[in-house]
């Protein structure tokens, strides 16, 4: 039996599609990692009728720990789907999991998204910026999170912001503006570093503008129908062209699940090779061997004392490798 457990946890949402691309989310990482991890919800996504998720419920962060407990497991290692240091796991996952009497076991939580720099997350929204089609002369870039009560998750959103505008206008003439802002926020001054607002930001676009999402997963703030969309529909100026980024797990490159394992501080899955790939070196050893008997038997008949011979010779050779080379890179190292 596993001694460890690996939890991918996000905030949890009502709706089933969040689940669903957690779930897909959690395979992507398992993958990379080359073991089980599971994918649970800090709250509310076990309401959600199992139906609507392949007939199997949705768990929280509740429901895992006590699973886990009666399994016997020594560890629980929590991979946070979160940009920053959220009070659900600073304060919430650690209370839960001490009023569930875990006895000798123990909860690791690991790095969030956003790590000790951003880099990562900074390399995802620059993918998704440019699949958004950006156009530097005439978008706005809108950085927009959900809005915190936290000011060091602001700080993260705030960072990032910085970090894209300086990587944008590097050896730049021109000024490309990226504002950080917020879909919401709590009310009171205290909660102010959240602004501007989304909809604040959009009112004051000169021209069109790209809401580049800080969003992992779809639901009821983000993805098709959701709160970002509608705050974009009906706060933009009429004038103003206003596109939203794909999110963080955008499946077109997949760059999200290789960051949650590599803040995970676990050992990847060693790279495994299919048949195809064997196959490509069975050929390829079989070349070199032809054309070294070739070549031997070009020596014994004197066919290599000239110079056009010798270069045939290489020139067979350099053939052989090329092909060997490009059918080699065309394996990846897990075989597909």
């Amino acid at each position: 039996m596993a001694t460890t457990r690996i939890l991918l946890v996000d905030n949890g949402s009502l709706r089933p599609e969040a689940t669903l691309a957690l779930r897909q989310l959690s395979a992507e990482v398992a993958q990379l990692l080359g073991q089980p991890v599971h994918p649970v919800s800090v709250l509310h996504s076990h309401k959600i009728d199992r139906a609507l998720l392949a007939n199997e419920p949705a768990i929280i962060f509740e429901q895992a720990v006590r699973q886990a407990k009666a399994d016997g497991i020594a560890e629980l290692i929590v991979l946070p789907l979160f940009i920053g240091p959220s009070l659900a796991l600073t304060e919430y996952l650690p209370k839960v999991f001490s009023e569930a009497f875990p006895g000798a076991m123990k909860l690791t939580i690991r790095p969030t998204l956003f790590g000790e720099d951003g880099d990562g997350l900074r390399r995802i929204l620059m993918e998704n910026l440019h699949e958004a089609g950006w156009d530097p002369d005439l978008d706005t870039i809108l950085l927009c999170d959900h809005g915190s009560p936290v000011p060091e998750v602001t700080a993260c959103r705030d960072a990032l912001a910085r970090d894209l505008a300086a990587e944008l206008n590097h050896g730049s003439k021109r000024v490309h503006p990226v504002i950080a802002c917020s879909m919401e926020r709590r009310e009171g001054q205290e909660y102010a570093f959240n602004e501007p607002l989304l909809a604040t930001a959009l009112g004051q676009v000169k021209g069109n503008a790209i809401i580049l999402m800080l969003f992992a997963l779809p639901g009821r703030h983000a993805g098709p129908g959701g709160d970002v969309e509608t705050i974009a529909r009906t706060h933009a100026p009429e004038s103003a062209q206003v596109r939203i980024s794909p999110l963080l797990s955008n499946a077109k490159h997949g760059m999200l699940a290789d960051l949650i394992a590599r803040h995970s501080g676990l050992p990847p899955r060693p790279p495994t090779r299919d048949w195809r790939f064997w196959m490509d070196v069975g050929f390829t050893c079989l070349g070199f061997a032809a054309m070294g008997m070739l070549t031997i038997q070009a020596f014994e008949n004197g066919l290599l004392d000239g110079l056009t011979g010798k270069i045939a010779i290489a020139a067979g050779v350099a053939l052989i490798a090329f092909l060997g080379y490009v059918a080699f890179a065309s394996r990846r190292p897990d075989g597909r």
